[in-house]
């Protein structure tokens, strides 16, 4: 009856994996430099946020982007103005609603390249953008 959806869910399947197996590297690359994790797809009206985490007394709003190549300029170029305006919105979001508003936060990206033979290259990237301006 419905073939279409179903050819779209086999499409759509291992890159919602690999978008999953991407944030666990995240969350572990994140632990083993020093972050604490709070929180993982904390959603909000106005956005989600892949990763909420602590280090030391920077909350830090994070985004985790991966790419099977560099084609397109990697995972780092796949974060548009548009999605840096949706993490933005999300954290003030938080941040509002938060019982204890932190003294200092950032936007940290963890960029996970698969490369052409599938190993994963984990780069964290401290002050990826600001709410004020790309970088």
């Amino acid at each position: 009856m419905f073939a279409w959806l179903s050819q779209f869910k086999r499409r759509l399947a291992p890159r919602v994996v690999r978008g999953k197996q991407a944030e666990h590297l995240a969350a572990e690359a994140l632990r083993r430099a020093g972050y604490q994790i709070l929180e993982r797809n904390a959603r909000y009206p106005v956005g989600e946020i892949d990763l909420i985490a602590q280090e030391g007394p920077t909350r830090c709003f994070i985004e985790v982007r991966s790419t099977g190549s560099q084609q397109w300029g990697g995972p780092l170029a796949t974060i548009t103005d548009r999605k840096r305006q949706r993490l933005i919105a999300a954290a003030v979001w938080y941040l509002h609603y938060a019982p204890e508003v932190p003294l200092q936060s950032r936007f940290d990206v963890v960029a996970v390249d698969w490369g052409a033979a599938g190993a994963p290259h984990v780069e964290i990237v401290r002050n990826a953008f600001t709410a004020d301006r790309p970088k």
